[in-house]
């Protein structure tokens, strides 16, 4: 493929996958697929630029363009598809001043973390231990994220601390 083919694929296949970011978790090809655009369009970008003697300086910062394009984009897609199988879970805070106790359901789940609901006031990097109902199993996790949906409920994202045994197996 020549240089202007190549950078004209590139920027139409940047250009769909920003637009259809919320896909990606949804079903396990496209993230994937997304995740192999991306690392291709910057490997291909970086190789051209290290081997063209002769570009100009227009292509040089369009494949620069299309490597930090793709670079930010490829932060977004997930590190493993998420199970969007409600799993019930008991949280625990581990804060000793504030310390709590609910039982929740995961709105999804990977090895990596999980989503769900919760009642009780959290903030970014609160540690707190998450057990499956169904196996006993437990993992340290961290608050990544938080989003309040009513008045009393928050939608939190966390990040399993100690590897993957209790997510989405």
């Amino acid at each position: 493929m020549c240089l202007e083919h190549f950078i004209a694929a590139c920027y139409e296949k940047l250009g769909v996958l920003s637009k259809n970011r919320n896909l990606w978790a949804v079903d396990g090809t496209a993230w994937e697929s997304a995740g192999d655009i991306l690392q291709e369009c910057v490997q291909r970008a970086d190789d051209l630029t290290r081997q063209g003697a002769e570009l100009s300086n227009l292509e040089r910062a369009r494949l620069l363009d299309i490597a930090l394009w793709a670079s930010e984009l490829s932060r977004q897609v997930r590190r493993k598809h998420r199970s969007t199988f409600p799993t019930r879970v008991r949280v625990t805070s581990v804060r000793p001043v504030r310390h709590w106790e609910e039982e929740s359901d995961t709105l999804d789940m990977s090895s990596y973390g999980a989503r769900l609901r919760c009642k009780h006031p959290v903030e970014i990097a609160d540690r707190m231990k998450i057990v499956r109902i169904d196996t006993g199993k437990q993992m340290d996790a961290r608050v990544v994220w938080k989003r309040r949906i009513g008045l009393e409920i928050q939608e939190i994202g966390v990040e399993f601390i100690n590897g993957g045994e209790a997510g989405d197996e």
